[in-house]
């Protein structure tokens, strides 16, 4: 039954997100993307079956992994102008793995790792390169829901069957591997165009910024509040924060 919700849940959490980024555009998709749908749930069954102290270091260890998101970010962003998505999907992840690669030598403090990752969001938002207005939402295939489906699915399967090998720190590292991510980006680069790219890479940085808050609030209340009140906290947080996201968000892409 467990195995079951981990092939069923995060999947459907990840289609959901697809569905709506669709109707209302790329920005928008990224700011859906940056909802716990998959490192959520994997955070959780991290607790339910290695313990509290396992999950709360995963989830340390995850905040500092953002900051290698943002790098991964940034890397397909520009990559997506010159290349194909194929090399821009190479860029982003060896970015992605460069970064964690020295984050994992250090390993930061719980506070250091949430200063890193909401200072290294800012800096990517100012990195990534400009743009053109784009029009409406791009048609994504249904090939598209998919594999972001089969790739969520995956890799919540991969760590958490691995979580014990690999020991809380690098499974926390590798939680927000930017797989789904580049998919998204893959399929929005030839659907639409590298506009459409950096659109999606704005909404999904800006919105980082809530989920840095919620593993932050999820290491930090695991220990003191227990799993299911940890997650209300950390849930709470992010989605007031994402919300205030998406007013600034909407009324600028109004203005």
């Amino acid at each position: 039954m467990f195995l079951l919700l981990k092939i069923v849940l995060v999947p459907a959490l990840v289609a959901s997100v697809t569905i709506a980024g669709r109707r209302w555009g790329p920005r928008i998709g990224g700011w859906l993307t940056a909802l716990p749908v998959v490192a959520g749930p994997t955070l959780c069954f991290y607790a339910i079956e290695q313990g509290n102290g396992f999950a709360a270091r995963a989830a340390q260890t995850t905040l500092a992994g953002l900051v290698a998101v943002a790098a991964h970010s940034v890397a397909y962003a520009w990559s997506c102008r010159r290349v194909t998505w194929p090399v821009s999907i190479t860029l982003g992840w060896l970015a992605f793995a460069g970064v964690t690669l020295a984050l994992y030598q250090v390993q930061p403090s719980l506070i250091v790792s949430l200063v890193l990752a909401l200072a290294s969001f800012a800096i990517a938002e100012k990195a990534l390169p400009s743009r053109q207005p784009i029009s409406g939402a791009a048609g994504n295939a249904a090939r598209d829901l998919l594999m972001r489906m089969l790739a969520a699915a995956f890799l919540v399967f991969a760590l958490t069957s691995l979580a014990d090998r690999l020991g809380p720190s690098l499974t926390g590292f590798l939680t927000p591997f930017p797989i789904a991510t580049a998919i998204i980006a893959a399929f929005t680069h030839v659907e639409s165009g590298p506009d459409a790219v950096v659109a999606y890479f704005q909404g999904f940085l800006s919105a980082l910024n809530s989920f840095a808050l919620f593993c932050f609030v999820f290491a930090l209340g695991l220990g003191r509040l227990g799993l299911p009140l940890a997650v209300a906290a950390a849930l709470s947080l992010q989605l007031i924060v994402q919300a205030i996201h998406l007013w600034r968000m909407t009324r600028l892409l109004g203005s």
